[in-house]
């Protein structure tokens, strides 16, 4: 048997590292992140305690990536071609895609607003996010101005709330309000909203 090559180990390292965070997504969101230990993530990742301390320093840091994760996997659809100007089409693309990573990983996506909703957690991450979205909050605040909204500053709350709401209705009750229809609901809303 050869040599593994760094590529190789690479890939080891990549599939550790994500079998750690989907273990530790399914304890942070059934017990809580305070009383889920290390020891509990390795067992359920089947891995020794000792081999989770050399992919991650601390519980933290599995939390502080599982949320920037989250973040960066719906950011990643916002503003396509990264100009800073957002067009109707890149709004829908934004929008469709993000109902799309519901409809593709809804077990995920119910983990994590569960991870998310909790009090504590929610303290810890309010000031990286609202650092991490500060620039897309003004990308599309200067797409409602251009819109010809009266009120721009109330429209991106109103709008923000909505996609927050519908999101996480689609993942706490998809029978109650399944994505394919809140998909179109909210894109119509939306333009409702700032054409009023």
């Amino acid at each position: 048997m050869s040599p593994k090559t760094s590529k190789q180990f690479g890939k080891i390292r990549k599939e550790k590292k994500e079998l750690i965070m989907k273990a530790s997504l399914e304890l942070f969101a059934a017990n809580g992140f305070h009383a889920t230990s290390i020891s509990q993530i390795a067992k359920k990742a089947g891995i020794s305690k000792g081999l989770t301390y050399n992919y991650f320093e601390s519980k933290k840091e599995i939390l502080d990536e599982l949320i920037a994760h989250g973040f960066d996997s719906i950011f990643q659809n916002f503003d396509m071609n990264k100009d800073g100007v957002l067009s109707d089409q890149e709004f829908i693309h934004f929008i469709k895609q993000n109902f799309k990573l519901l409809r593709e990983n809804l077990k995920h996506w119910k983990l994590f607003y569960s991870l998310m909703l909790q009090p504590q957690i929610t303290d810890t991450f309010s000031k990286d996010y609202d650092e991490k979205i500060a620039p897309m909050f003004q990308v599309l605040s200067n797409f409602i101005k251009a819109q010809g909204s009266n009120d721009p500053d109330g429209d991106l709350m109103a709008i923000s709330a909505m996609l927050e709401g519908a999101f996480l209705y689609c993942v706490v009750t998809p029978d109650i309000f399944p994505i394919e229809v809140m998909e179109e609901k909210i894109i119509n809303a939306s333009f409702k909203i700032i054409n009023g």
